[in-house]
């Protein structure tokens, strides 16, 4: 069961990135943006419940990705969680951005340029890309 429901999840997050390209490339920019922050949230929590069936009920993908790296760490993965770490540091604003289209896409009226969009897809796609890796890494007791 639990290998149907972390393919699901990812899934699910691939199909919002690939709707958020889409909606970029229409520019409907506020799903974009709206999407590829769903993309990431299912992504980190599959790979939450893939390595230590985990589920974690928060939106809040900081916090998602923090709790990642605290069971990383408490599992001995240190150079996995401080990679992770490191990976929310240098994409903070675009994550912060983010978490706010989470709220603000639904309930208020936010608009997006391209630019910025395509900023924040690109963010989604590494850190999807890292959380691969890192899950790997993991399956292989590496880290």
């Amino acid at each position: 069961m639990s290998g149907v429901k972390v393919q699901t999840l990812k899934r699910r997050a691939l199909q919002f990135l690939k709707d958020a390209r889409r909606d970029l490339n229409e520019g409907i920019y506020d799903l974009a943006v709206f999407y590829a922050e769903q993309a990431i949230q299912l992504y980190v929590k599959a790979i939450l419940f893939e390595m230590f069936a985990s589920e974690i009920k928060s939106h809040e993908i900081r916090s998602l990705i923090s709790s990642l790296s605290k069971l990383l760490r408490e599992n001995g993965y240190q150079n996995l969680a401080n990679d992770l770490d490191n990976l929310v540091k240098k994409f903070r604003k675009e994550l912060i951005d983010l978490e706010v289209a989470y709220i603000d896409s639904r309930y208020e009226d936010i608009e997006y340029d391209k630019e910025t969009t395509e900023e924040i897809l690109n963010v989604a796609m590494n850190i999807i890309n890292e959380l691969e890796e890192i899950s790997k890494n993991v399956k292989l007791g590496k880290g």
